[in-house]
């Protein structure tokens, strides 16, 4: 097996740093999107050029970033190869631990995941690795073009270009570098995955949905009774066509989030157990073939004395924490914690 090369992210970090001569790497991405805005025509136009600054700062930021998250997939393809050579073992011990201890946090993730898992994530994964093939492949020429000194005066071409010659540059730049077809089938096996898994998911908590609903029209009718004299007596007239809406989202606001929670300590439970039980297996087995034990997960109850073991753990500190991560999970799963309130948005996104 070839070993794969780890980019260096100071030679990959082109597009941060200054030029001596020039403007900022900030100024000009605000100048090209603002030429940008000026040709696109209504208001898909006016929001370019409103959120001009705010759009360069992602790019600024996802141009710096983007080396070093390509280095992190090069340290995880690592991490996969040594697991895969002891028969994946420690990716199952790692994914019961985080089942057992954070599984009340993440119902949503964990439910797609296991419905990937049963649906097949192979599709899904050759397309990720194409999209991120056809991105290094764009990144490399975006920044191959911006040190190009085609009439040689020392200075670089993108430079001596306006902002509009710019846009037109890097625009058929990335015309010719990405692949539409591959692009096209990568993207339409990744929705259909997704789709595959938003159907399960809703399934799944479709028992929390209909609870949510009868929660909510449960304290409709008490909360306007006690809130609509009240908001009315404080609102002026103009504004007392909001009140019912306003109450009705409210309540159904509330209602959601007691059937989450309802939901997250069932999950919290059925994580629990399912990631002690993957952990345990997991564990025996390195063991054994390390010639600590000498009988398998089938051949012992060992295996079923550290899986409840680590779920009645995990439980108990989901339950002594709320069903929250506690510091400094919380900061090192920021990005699952994106995905779960992704998800959980799909989900209700048609109540």
């Amino acid at each position: 097996m070839t070993t794969q090369r780890t980019p260096n992210p100071r030679r990959m970090s082109g597009g941060l740093h200054k030029s001596p001569a020039g403007p900022s790497p900030f100024k000009k991405k605000v100048d090209v999107l603002k030429e940008a805005a000026d040709r696109t025509p209504g208001m898909a136009g006016t929001l370019i050029k409103t959120f001009a600054p705010v759009i360069a700062g992602v790019v600024v930021i996802s141009e710096f970033a983007a080396p070093y998250l390509i280095m992190l997939y090069y340290f995880g393809v690592a991490c996969w190869q040594w697991a895969d050579k002891h028969g994946g073992q420690p990716i199952k011990i790692c994914v019961g631990l985080f089942m057992c201890f954070c599984g009340g946090a993440f119902p949503a993730v964990i439910t797609a995941v296991e419905a990937y898992r049963q649906i097949g994530f192979e599709p899904t994964k050759r397309a990720l690795k194409v999209l991120f093939d056809d991105f290094k492949k764009v990144q490399e020429a975006h920044k191959k073009d911006d040190q190009d000194d085609s009439n040689r005066d020392g200075k670089a071409d993108v430079d001596s270009l306006t902002a509009g010659e710019l846009v037109e540059r890097k625009v058929l730049l990335f015309l010719r570098t990405s692949d539409p077809e591959q692009t096209s089938r990568a993207m339409s096996a990744i929705t259909s995955g997704f789709l595959a898994v938003l159907a399960s998911l809703k399934i799944k908590f479709a028992q929390a949905i209909v609870v949510g609903g009868a929660i909510g029209d449960v304290l409709r009718p008490p909360v306007r009774r006690a809130m609509e004299p009240f908001l009315k007596k404080a609102l002026t007239e103009d504004y007392h066509k909001w009140i019912r809406p306003g109450l009705n989202y409210a309540c159904k606001l509330v209602a959601v989030s007691i059937a989450w929670t309802l939901q997250r300590i069932i999950s919290a439970f059925h994580s629990a157990v399912r990631g002690g039980q993957i952990a345990g297996d997991a564990l025996v087995v390195m063991l054994k073939n390390a010639g600590i034990l000498k009988h398998g997960p089938h051949d012992s109850f060992a295996d079923e004395v550290v899986g409840y073991l680590l779920a009645f753990f995990g439980l108990a500190t989901q339950i002594k924490h709320g069903f929250n991560l506690p510091f400094p999970a919380n900061l090192l799963l920021v990005p699952v914690s994106f995905v779960e309130v992704g998800l959980r948005w799909c989900v209700h996104a048609d109540l």
